[in-house]
């Protein structure tokens, strides 16, 4: 079968929490329930690697990343982003606000393209304050091509 050359809708819910010793350098790791093409919802898990942040005066962060989705069909692809964090009127609760680009594929994703955006609440990571698996949890749409 041919990959399809249109842009297709993709959403999900991603769910997690910090993990600080992931890889040596901490990740937010989790689950995420996705729906892609208009195909049935389906399970998956999340690496969220952080590749460079600021600390804003006004306590907003920002900065890039690197989410790996994985699915039971042994594919998987990346979203390259770039986020911004905003804090809430409560201490260590942030907003965010994400978008990146799918890249990276690998099995049935080996030739996605497309876009995402993230969005929801989180606690900054911080062990001294939150020395437990502090949790997030956020929606994802956006678009994908290229899906076999």
């Amino acid at each position: 079968m041919q990959p399809s050359s249109a842009f297709k809708e993709v959403s999900g819910t991603i769910y997690g929490a910090y993990d600080y010793s992931f890889e040596g350098k901490g990740a937010w790791v989790g689950q995420a329930i996705m729906q892609i093409a208009g195909r049935a919802a389906s399970a998956a898990t999340f690496v969220d690697r952080n590749n460079s942040i600021v600390r804003n005066d006004d306590g907003a962060i920002s900065g890039t990343e690197t989410i790996t989705l994985s699915f039971p069909d042994g594919g998987s692809f990346e979203v390259i982003a770039k986020f911004k964090g905003t804090p809430a009127s409560t201490p260590g609760l942030y907003t965010l606000q994400e978008s990146g680009k799918i890249a990276n594929g690998k099995g049935p994703y080996d030739r996605v393209s497309g876009s995402i955006v993230v969005q929801g609440p989180f606690l900054l990571p911080d062990p001294a304050v939150t020395p437990g698996a502090p949790p997030w949890i956020a929606e994802m749409h956006g678009v994908i091509e290229g899906l076999k």
